[in-house]
């Protein structure tokens, strides 16, 4: 029989609780034993069944004797990486969902897992109930990967795609999100890219093995999108996505979280509302997409348990990664590609002076109707991404414009 202790009761907690136990005996079944809850830590009180298995202290979970696995569900960085620590350093295995802690304490972890003999496991972390990184590390073993690309936040995908289909702003938008319960009262994490951000590095460091460091992602979020940047993506066939894209090349590895446009007719191009997606590239199998809906109670708990009943399976699992640690990080803006940008002033003999000084090939774009006699958009010629967004910059100078958008085909 394996035991599983819980560190906090919210959310996610509380949804690995219910599976724990209302599941019990599918989970007996797979594993070939008893998987049982032994114990939950939380400050607060909760009148559930199994009220008698709480306590307010951590030790009393990461330090038991007979709790063979902790399972984190507090989030943040703080008290989560000082017992997720204390719980490796204790001979425990350890599953999380916690992208915070994996993106960058993570390197720490493995390396105590490791000398442990004990695994850590996040599963939860990059896709909600999406399955993503066993996929990655198992059957897609055989191939050397060299492209993450995805969306890979629930919350901005819905804002996105209501302004789009619905024709609302990004306030109004973003509001919707926090009615429905998709968007926290403060979404800086979700809007300013910070999320998804996180899930691309752990992403990239599966696929790749690359470092546990999401400050060295560049990253954008969707708060400076307007409403008419969606109706001129529309009149381009293309959708506006905050894309996580990591990419592996032969000098080294590059990472970035930006809107992007892409074809309307590109899978990506295609997940809407809450859902994410992820697609990666292997030598061997080409493109391969997992889609799902990636955050909520009984989805994330799914792929904590999920983690849980391959620990009881394979406890002595052991198993590297594919390194690029010799390989430099390299910088987010030398791809190439086309940008997206929008002017707000009307395109006369001087604008388009202006824009073609800057951008010799630009491609105009107008909307029809008197709202839009006094701006246009245009879309740039090829080239670096950091050489044209210095451009871009140069523009506004002359120009008001608005946020640049990558115009991407992948």
């Amino acid at each position: 029989m394996a035991k599983v202790g819980i560190i906090g009761h919210g959310v996610v907690g509380s949804g690995v609780a219910s599976i724990l136990l209302e599941n019990a005996d599918v989970l007996a079944a797979r594993a070939g034993e008893k998987i049982e809850l032994g114990g939950v830590c939380d400050l607060r009180e909760f009148d559930v069944s199994y009220k008698h298995l709480f306590t307010k202290d951590a030790q009393e979970i990461y330090a038991a004797p007979d709790i063979d696995i902790v399972v984190e569900c507090m989030g943040g960085k703080g008290l989560a990486y000082k017992f997720v620590k204390a719980a490796l350093e204790n001979g425990k295995h350890v599953v999380t969902s916690n992208k915070e802690l994996i993106a960058t304490c993570g390197t720490e972890l493995e390396a105590i897992a490791a000398k442990k003999g004990v695994q850590l496991r996040y599963e939860a972390s990059c896709g909600g109930g999406i399955p993503v990184i066993k996929p990655l590390e198992e059957d897609l073993g055989a191939n050397r990967l060299t492209r993450v690309a995805g969306i890979l936040n629930g919350t901005t995908n819905y804002i996105l795609t209501r302004m789009r289909e619905g024709g609302v702003s990004f306030e109004t938008a973003l509001e919707e999100a926090q009615q429905r319960g998709y968007a926290e009262a403060d979404p800086s994490a979700d809007v300013l890219g910070w999320d998804a951000r996180r899930k691309i590095c752990i992403l990239a460091h599966v696929a790749f093995g690359t470092p546990l460091d999401d400050s060295a992602i560049c990253s954008e979020g969707i708060d400076k999108l307007t409403q008419e940047d969606m109706l001129y993506a529309r009149e381009l066939g293309r959708a506006v996505k905050l894309l996580g894209m990591a990419e592996l090349l032969p000098e080294g590895w590059r990472a970035s979280v930006a809107p992007a446009m892409l074809p309307d007719t590109h899978p990506l191009a295609c997940v809407n509302d809450v859902f994410n997606a992820v697609m990666v590239h292997g030598d061997r199998v080409d493109d391969v997409m997992f889609y799902g809906r990636g955050a909520g109670t009984a989805p994330t708990a799914s792929a904590v348990c999920g983690d849980v009943l391959d620990i009881v399976r394979h406890p002595k699992k052991v198993g590297g990664r594919v390194e690029c640690s010799e390989l430099p990080a390299l910088s987010s803006f030398t791809r190439e590609l086309h940008l997206f940008l929008r002017v707000n002033v009307a395109l006369t003999e001087e604008t388009r002076a202006a824009v073609v000084s800057v951008f010799p090939q630009a491609r105009f774009v107008q909307l029809d109707g008197e709202a839009f006699a006094d701006e246009f958009a245009l879309v740039t010629e090829q080239g670096a991404e950091d050489e044209l967004l210095r451009r871009a910059e140069k523009l506004t100078a002359m120009l008001p414009c608005g946020a640049p958008i990558r115009y991407l085909t992948l």
